[in-house]
């Protein structure tokens, strides 16, 4: 079923809604792993379902997962905390949660942890050119960031979803806009941007591209992962608001909340 959204200005974020607002979750004092590698590799070689992530300039060592309890062999201790009080934390549960929950979707997951990105490609589906020498694939890059409502006075944690796509040639070799030219001519190109959006059939820069992609692609994307809650790895599930955030304009002493 097709979205229907009020008269606006929207943008592709939308928001991270909580079951709960505190965990309970491992700690110790960043001093006592200054690298996390050795304790990473022990975890794997025991076969743990533990997660171990220490946020930049944080001074501790976070332990989570159905089996952390084992790192109190490791001085780790419990410890209850705010998904609001560290939040770099709760981005990065958040990241790994959607990406367990792409791979429930049959969706192949890309990920860029140092960046905070996810690339979601669904192999199975693509347009090809009419000369059958260019496939594409349509997927999405996602970023999981975190701003202050200041209605609410508190942060708020948003996925910030994008369209991206991939190439392949016949023999499912990846393709640059460069190598399409090379290879088959600029009319395949030309083919190529238009399966995008990004040109109309009559050649001409297509200005709307934006706004398609979002209630064309983006939002019955967010429907689709919002039909189940998707689950964090420290036990706590969250769900997607499929409303994108909409843009307010307005002047500064109407104390309106501007993304």
């Amino acid at each position: 079923m097709a979205l229907s959204l009020d008269a606006g200005f929207y943008i592709n974020l939308f928001k991270v809604d909580f079951t709960r607002e505190e965990i309970e979750i491992m700690a110790v004092d960043r001093s006592a792993y200054p690298s996390l590698k050795e304790l990473r590799n022990e975890i794997e070689q025991e076969k743990k379902d533990i997660y171990i992530y220490a946020p930049e300039k944080s001074k501790k060592v976070y332990g989570f997962g159905k089996d952390m309890k084992w790192l109190s062999t490791k001085g780790f201790k419990s410890e209850n905390i705010k998904f609001y009080e560290e939040p770099r934390l709760t981005s990065f549960m958040i990241f790994e949660g959607l990406k367990n929950k792409a791979l429930d979707l049959d969706y192949s997951p890309q990920t860029d942890k140092d960046k905070g990105r996810l690339k979601l490609f669904d192999q199975k589906n693509f347009k090809q050119t009419s000369d059958l020498n260019v496939k594409v694939f349509q997927g999405y890059d996602i970023r999981v960031i975190f701003l202050r409502d200041e209605d609410e006075r508190k942060l708020v944690f948003c996925l910030v979803i994008d369209v991206v796509y991939s190439l392949k040639d016949r023999e499912d070799k990846p393709l640059n806009f460069r190598e399409v030219v090379k290879k088959f001519g600029s009319s395949t190109l030309k083919e190529v941007r238009q399966i995008q959006r990004d040109l109309l059939p009559n050649s001409k820069i297509n200005s709307e591209a934006s706004r398609q992609r979002l209630l064309e692609d983006i939002l019955p994307f967010v429907e689709k992962l919002s039909e189940s809650e998707i689950n964090l790895s420290c036990g706590v599930s969250v769900r997607l608001n499929t409303i994108p955030v909409r843009v307010t304009i307005g002047e500064e002493q109407e104390n309106e909340t501007i993304w």
